[in-house]
């Protein structure tokens, strides 16, 4: 049985955790996690939803996952998020092969996409974004320690050429969460599907 949870405001979403056994004693930015504060932000934006599945508390999110890859001459190159400093100076290894963006309520996969491009790399582009497969999974969130995370990942492909190579940044700094993301590029030997 599922079943969604009424999270109207802070406390009720802390009452909720609480009732659930979830410790937020982690919860913080010093500790390199997100904030109770932040887990609720998610909420309302419906980028995340809290339900009971099978008696359990279940943090259920759908994700578009960019690979970024560059055609470099004769080379191929793919982007990666290197790592994340939080400005507490915790510096958190990615080594993430996709730029990641959790979708918003309203929002499908492929708008998610592209609004990631843009969010973390600074890339406004029309070109076309290869749907590649749709995975399911589920781990214990490294953002919000002892809350299970069920994933629904939308994985999209795109190849960009120099001219994009001049227009993307490779750093992100998000103020709310005081964090920097890393980007660089490693060689890849790209295989096109």
């Amino acid at each position: 049985m599922n079943d969604q949870l009424k999270i109207d405001n802070l406390d009720d979403l802390n009452s909720v955790l609480k009732t659930n056994n979830i410790d937020i004693n982690q919860w913080n930015h010093e500790q390199g996690n997100k904030t109770i504060e932040e887990l609720y932000q998610e909420i309302k934006e419906g980028e995340s939803q809290l339900k009971l599945i099978q008696g359990k508390l279940v943090r259920l999110m759908k994700v578009s996952a960019i690979e970024v890859i560059f055609n470099l001459g004769n080379n191929y190159f793919q982007l990666i998020e290197d790592k994340q400093i939080f400005l507490t100076g915790i510096v958190r290894r990615r080594e993430q092969n996709f730029i990641t963006e959790k979708i918003k309520g309203g929002e499908n996969s492929l708008q998610g996409a592209y609004r990631g491009l843009e969010e973390e790399i600074g890339l406004k582009t029309e070109k076309k974004l290869n749907l590649m497969r749709e995975t399911v999974w589920e781990k214990i969130s490294p953002s919000y320690p002892n809350l299970m995370t069920f994933y629904k990942v939308f994985n999209y492909r795109i190849i960009l050429e120099e001219e994009e190579l001049k227009q993307i940044r490779f750093s992100e700094y998000r103020e709310q969460e005081k964090i920097i993301s890393l980007f660089t590029l490693i060689p890849t030997k790209f295989l096109s599907k």
